[in-house]
């Protein structure tokens, strides 16, 4: 890559770089030329992905000003000379040691910052008349609102029963059980920034959204699909082709009794489900049914595909149907449950990272106030340095295209610097799309002429490891759009791969008792109605649960901690001076795809003796007193959580029987006004929830 295009201050560019090939020296560099060139700190804008990311920048941008302050012109002209000044006379040094006191004096710093940091300033900065909650703060963890707000819910369906939402929600719970209709409802609140956008100023947002789905699909919820069953054409056909079946083969004739029989069922969707069965296959492909020698073979197809085109049109129905209810009952819960969640937000005054984004992408675009919100930032800033773009997600880029198309149409562009690599994006979960990174490629250099440029030079890496990295992408059957291979910086650098083999649980072969049909009787079976259960209830005190795959697991995890021992018995590692010694523990980081299963690997380390510090909380928090003090407190938070009460009442603290909790669900909430509860009575009577 060459850096005099890079670090040019004049240029926007957009860098592609992998993982070690410097990005942040990259950056933080920009920024110093940035300064040299006489560009104000204030006019300088750095976003990144997290907020340690941003302190690193801070904190280097710190170091490398303190280092062109104090030290020697020689080590000084070298700083400059690797960041694309081949030229350091006796001005530029004289500008590059004054760059650090010109920093601390100045009256407004450069702005390094987070996506929802530096969001929550411009919402900070809107007008009052924009429509923005005023006063709001960030909430980054939001799982116990969310559990409020679905309690929240829950008790607004016990109180009208039978209302329409409560009848929408017992529809989902029977048609898809209760965690998938949460985990339904979740995904919409996950989507709720999409929903907003969609039905921005529709006075009933749910009824005009099925309408759109209603027309689209072209179905209606009453009308009956099987009616076309009973036509006479229908029927007529139904009986041609067994006529024709009739005269063939001993399973053809089988098959012509079947359509008899089933079409002389009176319940028309079984009539349906028993035609399309006798002529599908298990994985509901067509049966290959041909003409026997002397009949119409044309005939014969003409009018099976007949019946299949009907059944095919019923099904195509069956289905658009099917979409239409879910997302008609899917969406008034849904909407439901976001209303009690942001009402829950508006009590707290606090805004979560989607409400930022939604009303930042609103003050940009969509509101009176977008003009005057683009001009306050083009006045501002000059320079825009954004970090780890591949993490970016659809809607932080709207806000950011809006502002850039706004301000090359008002003649004072800012001059862009984005890097990023699309391999590397790991923040789907927060609607991050790699696929962005191209098509603001594309933007930047049809609208900013900006400058096109990939590092695939890595000095992290051994070429060992890179090779193996290089294959996979090369080899993947989906491949990687424009891919290049890596190389790696520090050729001699030592290094290995190994792949250990797959772990499978090992089943037992049934006994030889079994095999013959027979069940012996141990002394702990238990008979009953003529069958012998043996008991093989596990002693939870003595014995761990096993999970389903749990064998494999466990075998994985062994194999993983006698690797680790033999690196350490056998390996050698290379300092960064050069030097080589034995491989320690404290050499080796772990790292794993998600944290269900890291008990099992640190049973395996402990029992190899292996020490080690582990991302997981640790087992303090997953004990039987810790849980009942997080029962208590999510009660206290949120007073509709039953269930968490109900723990709470249950343990030690408060020692309840099922009696007790039995009596307590049968007591009927009433208010002050119906009833004068008793200071004397024995039975806690709680004004919300309350296990009733």
């Amino acid at each position: 890559m060459d850096n005099h295009i890079a670090l040019n201050p004049a240029n926007s560019v957009v860098v592609e770089a992998c993982a070690g090939s410097g990005k942040t020296w990259l950056l933080v560099s920009r920024i110093v030329r940035l300064l040299l060139a006489g560009v104000q700190p204030s006019e300088i804008l750095a976003i990144t992905f997290t907020r340690k990311a941003a302190q690193e920048m801070q904190e280097r941008l710190h170091d490398w000003l303190h280092f062109l302050a104090a030290n020697s012109d020689d080590e000084v002209r070298e700083f400059l000379q690797q960041r694309a000044i081949d030229e350091v006379d006796d001005a530029v040094l004289a500008k590059a040691r004054g760059l650090y006191k010109d920093f601390l004096l100045s009256s407004s710093s450069i702005t390094i910052s987070t996506f929802h940091g530096w969001f929550m300033q411009i919402i900070q900065r809107a007008p009052l008349n924009a429509g923005v909650p005023v006063g709001m703060q960030l909430l980054e963890r939001t799982a116990a609102l969310r559990e409020e707000a679905w309690d929240a819910l829950a008790d607004s369906l016990h109180a009208a029963p039978d209302g329409e939402l409560a009848q929408e929600m017992q529809w989902l719970f029977n048609e898809y059980s209760l965690h998938n209709t949460r985990t339904l409802l979740e995904n919409f609140l996950g989507k709720r920034a999409e929903w907003w956008t969609y039905t921005q100023g529709r006075e009933d947002a749910v009824a005009w959204a099925l309408e759109q789905l209603q027309a689209e699909l072209e179905v209606e919820l009453d009308d009956d699909p099987y009616v076309v069953l009973q036509d006479e054409e229908f029927d007529l056909t139904v009986q041609a082709i067994s006529s024709l079946l009739a005269s063939g083969s001993e399973a053809q004739q089988m098959l012509a009794y079947k359509l008899d029989v089933a079409m002389r069922k009176d319940d028309l969707p079984v009539r349906y489900q028993s035609l399309f069965d006798e002529l599908h296959t298990a994985k509901g492909e067509p049966r290959k049914l041909k003409a026997n020698k002397g009949q119409n073979a044309d005939h014969y197809a003409s009018l099976y595909a007949g019946i299949l085109q009907l059944l095919h049109d019923v099904q195509d129905v069956l289905t658009e149907q099917a979409a239409l209810r879910l997302n008609q009952a899917g969406l008034r819960c849904g909407v439901a449950l976001l209303g009690h969640y942001q009402e829950l937000k508006q009590r707290s005054q606090v805004m979560d990272f989607t409400d930022v984004e939604y009303q930042v992408a609103r003050l940009m675009k969509q509101s009176d106030s977008a003009e005057y919100m683009q001009y306050k930032l083009d006045s501002r800033y000059k320079q825009v340095l954004l970090d780890e773009f591949q993490d970016t997600n659809p809607l932080q880029w709207q806000i950011l295209q809006a502002w850039f198309e706004a301000s090359v149409a008002a003649g004072e562009p800012p001059t862009i610097f984005i890097v990023g690599d699309p391999k590397q994006s790991i923040y789907r979960f927060r609607r991050a799309d790699s696929r962005l990174f191209g098509e603001v490629k594309n933007f930047m250099q049809q609208a900013f002429d900006a400058k096109y440029l990939t590092q695939n030079e890595t000095r992290r890496n051994a070429p060992a490891v890179l090779n193996v990295v290089n294959g996979i992408f090369a080899s993947h059957p989906e491949g990687f759009v424009d891919f290049e291979n890596h190389l790696a910086h520090h050729t001699t650098l030592p290094g290995h791969i190994v792949v250990l083999p797959l772990q499978f649980k090992s089943e037992s072969p049934p006994s030889e008792d079994l095999l013959a049909g027979s069940c012996p009787l141990r002394s702990d079976s238990v008979v009953g109605e003529g069958v012998n259960v043996e008991s093989s209830l596990r002693n939870p005190l003595t014995e761990a649960r096993e999970e389903a795959d749990s064998g494999a697991r466990v075998g994985e995890a062994g194999q993983f901690a006698t690797t680790i021992s033999d690196i350490v018995a056998t390996w050698s590692v290379q300092d960064a001076d050069g030097s080589t010694r034995r491989a320690t523990y404290g050499d080796i980081m772990v790292l794993v795809r998600k944290r269900t299963h890291l008990r099992t690997y640190e049973a395996a380390l402990r029992e190899n003796n292996i020490p080690f510090l582990t991302s997981r909380r640790g087992g303090l928090l997953d004990t039987l007193e810790a849980e009942d003090i997080q029962a208590l407190l999510m009660f206290l938070i949120a007073p509709f959580a039953d269930l968490q009460l109900a723990q709470v009442l249950r343990s030690p603290m408060f020692s309840c029987s099922d009696i007790d909790l039995m009596q307590l669900a049968a007591v009927e909430i009433k208010s002050t006004d119906e009833a004068q509860v008793s200071e004397e009575s024995s039975i806690p009577h709680f004004k919300k929830g309350g296990l009733g």
